[in-house]
């Protein structure tokens, strides 16, 4: 009797594990549309070959080397690629119906981190000059990762945002569209900068950052102050949900130069993760999402105790095009472990 009063209190836990589980939405259906201005014909050509996938699938941008394998027709009905990476995963494609160049039916399945499968498709609509691309996926999530399902749809929408303006560029290279690289761990020297704090919204931010940036290098004009280097913004908080931004724009001047009344900050250097962006700001949450995602599947951990920081490489009055603006992420990360002396 008192073994069955012991084992009470964890069968307890377990049963309501599960009945919260089996309460939770199973399903999950994402999709994500983008204008193009490219021929119907052209985008269900290049989609529907799998062999192109590598240049703009969002995914496989984190593991270039990772295996990939093809059937013998792989732009054919019942064609498929395969994809084995150690940190993307692996698993299957296969292409189940088409009709041109209308829709594209296809079916993924997940081997590693975990098994599953969803439905995949493609529609293509001529819109406005151009084609309207819509990808999306729907499927069933196995019972114990039923909590992952919120998430995983708001990750892989992310993603989709991302792989479609990859394939929008990857069609016509005139389009606005992102380059995303991953640099890798750095180290980046202390700052002195002059600084606006700023304490609000994503929308009222970029109004401040369009303001305060070109009012700080004006300022620092009239000083006859030259900056040390390119205007950087420094991020002390970030809530999505809560929609709220926490950060410096500062603009970096050299040791011992007098800022007048201007106020003055000093950031510390360290290790840093450095991931480039090369194209328009609009890009700059996908870049963000993909950062993270590449830090968790990489297994780099973020040290929180310090802020990141996005530095303007390129001022965008400077370049011919949006898609030559260069922006740098640095995300904290601590410090390479180091190695134990022995006696």
């Amino acid at each position: 009797m008192l073994y069955l009063l012991l084992l009470l209190p964890p069968l307890l836990i377990i049963a309501a594990v599960i009945v919260h589980l089996a309460r939770l939405p199973a399903s999950f259906a994402i999709q994500r549309s983008r204008l193009m201005r490219v021929d119907r014909p052209r985008l269900f050509d290049a989609v529907r070959d799998l062999r192109s996938w590598k240049a703009w699938s969002p995914w496989l941008l984190h593991e270039p080397g990772a295996e990939l394998s093809y059937s013998d027709e792989p732009d054919h009905e019942s064609g498929s690629y395969r994809w084995d990476g150690k940190h993307i995963g692996a698993g299957t494609l296969t292409q189940v119906r088409f009709q041109a160049p209308d829709r594209i039916d296809q079916r993924i399945v997940f081997r590693r981190p975990f098994k599953a499968q969803s439905d995949v498709w493609w529609e293509f609509k001529e819109q406005d000059g151009g084609t309207e691309v819509t990808w999306g996926m729907r499927g069933r999530m196995p019972f114990g990762l039923r909590f992952m399902v919120p998430t995983m749809s708001r990750a892989i929408a992310k993603d989709y945002d991302l792989g479609l303006a990859m394939l929008n560029g990857y069609l016509d290279p005139s389009a606005a569209h992102p380059e995303i690289r991953f640099v890798g761990p750095c180290e980046r020297a202390p700052r002195r900068a002059v600084t606006i704090p700023f304490s609000g919204s994503m929308e009222a931010m970029v109004a401040a950052m369009e303001e305060g940036f070109p009012r700080l290098a004006a300022q620092l004009e009239g000083l006859g102050i030259t900056p040390a280097g390119e205007p950087f913004t420094v991020y002390h908080k970030v809530d999505a949900k809560a929609g709220l931004f926490v950060c410096d724009l500062a603009m970096p001047i050299p040791d011992g130069a007098d800022s007048g009344e201007l106020l003055v900050k000093e950031f510390d250097g360290g290790r840093y993760f450095l991931t480039e962006l090369r194209g328009s700001y609009d890009f700059l949450e996908s870049a963000w999402h993909s950062l993270t995602a590449h830090l968790r599947m990489y297994r780099i951990k973020q040290d929180r105790t310090r802020p990141s920081l996005e530095v303007y490489a390129e001022d965008p009055r400077s370049v011919g095009h949006e898609n030559e603006i260069l922006t740098q992420i640095f995300v904290p990360i601590h410090p390479k472990p180091r190695p134990e002396r022995h006696a």
